[in-house]
């Protein structure tokens, strides 16, 4: 297949690295130029949690399309989610209407920015969790991986999100096709969990294996699993709050590195709040529902985001 990855961060890289692995052509496109020129020159790093390494001679761009010959089969976005309709808008190049497009982003939010910029073109949704540490511009030590999901955001065209699944499956990288509304439980269970770990983490600047020596931010997060649990089901989302809570210590045990939310304040990076505790109080508001641990983070994330961007020369 023809792709392209719009997002060559950390896990844009991993992905890509994967479907370039099964014989798939893949151009990493990103707005970096430092980035997009480390990878043309160096490769693509990443180091594994077992100490083996492997490199990628990768195509990257920063303009997508510019080494693809023709429209792309898939497009699979993974950008911030702040970025999303900008990268959507560029991806309109490298579509045709024949182009699956594929969004494993963090939050909620994205799927619809895209079946705006791109209403052409069929989307499919899905989930991913890594933990991922960046060592240096296109360098990336995995520290922790869970399976993958993914499935179609309308209908039932299961056919087509098995070859998207099949694009990037591995031995080492598993990879399910679910239903929508399947797919769209496994989607908030991870948005649940990311409402409490990502901004804890931020606020406090801890790695994953000091932040959960601490059973006071282990309750905090607890607490914001079950208020973000409340917000799923009036979306018509059943979660089990006390299994979304045993989900969330059984994936902090096995993660180790940093939350991606931290790596962003610590990179001096916007982080995309917006669509994890801001489309929490955009739901909650939605259904009147008060939402204080939700809107704390949100607030407070909102605060190191406006202190980064004043901070800019």
């Amino acid at each position: 297949m023809r792709i392209v990855v719009a997002g060559a961060g950390q896990i844009g890289s991993l992905i890509g690295a994967a479907l370039a692995e099964n014989g798939n052509e893949v151009e990493l496109y990103d707005t970096n130029p430092q980035l997009v020129e480390a990878l043309n020159q160096n490769g693509l790093t990443i180091e594994r949690r077992d100490g083996r390494v492997d490199r990628y001679a990768v195509k990257a761009t920063l303009e997508p399309g510019s080494t693809c010959d023709g429209p792309a089969d898939l497009v699979l976005v993974q950008v911030k989610g702040f970025a999303t309709r900008a990268a959507a808008e560029k991806l309109r190049a490298v579509v045709d209407g024949h182009s699956s497009v594929l969004t494993l982003q963090n939050g909620l939010g994205n799927e619809q920015v895209l079946r705006e910029v791109l209403p052409g073109n069929e989307i499919f949704i899905g989930m991913t969790t890594h933990t991922v540490v960046t060592q240096g511009v296109g360098q990336y030590l995995h520290t922790g991986m869970r399976e993958t999901f993914l499935g179609p955001s309308r209908g039932d065209d299961l056919a087509q999100a098995e070859v998207i699944a099949a694009a990037i499956r591995r031995d080492d990288f598993p990879v399910t096709v679910n239903r929508e509304g399947q797919i769209r439980v496994q989607q908030w269970g991870k948005f649940v969990a990311n409402c409490a770990v990502l901004p804890v983490s931020a606020l406090t600047r801890l790695r994953i294996d000091l932040l959960i020596r601490q059973q006071p931010l282990y309750d905090l997060m607890d607490a914001i699993v079950r208020e973000a649990c409340a917000i799923a089901a009036a979306e018509g989302v059943a979660l089990d709050p006390e299994g979304q809570v045993a989900f969330l210590h059984d994936l902090l045990d096995r993660a180790g590195g940093r939350a991606s939310m931290l790596g962003d304040v610590l990179a001096g990076r916007r982080t995309e709040v917006d669509t994890i505790n801001g489309a929490a109080i955009t739901f909650a508001d939605r259904h009147g529902i008060s939402a204080p641990l939700n809107r704390a983070m949100s607030a407070l994330v909102g605060g190191l985001d406006l202190s980064i961007a004043m901070a800019e020369p």
